[in-house]
């Protein structure tokens, strides 16, 4: 895996309103999450986040974008933090 932060448990970005991560997506799978990953482009003071969760389904893999400051980032409601897989 060429992404370490995929094998740090870390919850989805749903289960905590306070973070800084602004959007993700959701995998099944670590090789397509850390392939997914080197497709990613970022702005000035954004950073590619991620790591591994579970469900009632079983494991899954995260990536996302966190922001520096969600002020500067934009509109702060249109953030998805209720997001059902």
């Amino acid at each position: 895996m060429k992404h370490a932060f995929l094998v740090n448990h870390r919850q989805l970005p749903s289960h905590n309103a306070e973070n800084k991560v602004v959007q993700w997506h959701v995998f099944r799978d670590a090789k397509q999450a850390d392939e997914y990953a080197d497709h990613i482009f970022l702005g000035d003071g954004q950073s590619i986040v991620g790591g591994f969760d579970e469900d009632s389904i079983g494991e899954l893999w995260w990536v996302g974008v966190e922001v520096a400051d969600l002020s500067i980032w934009g509109n702060r409601s249109a953030v998805n933090k209720h997001a059902q897989l």
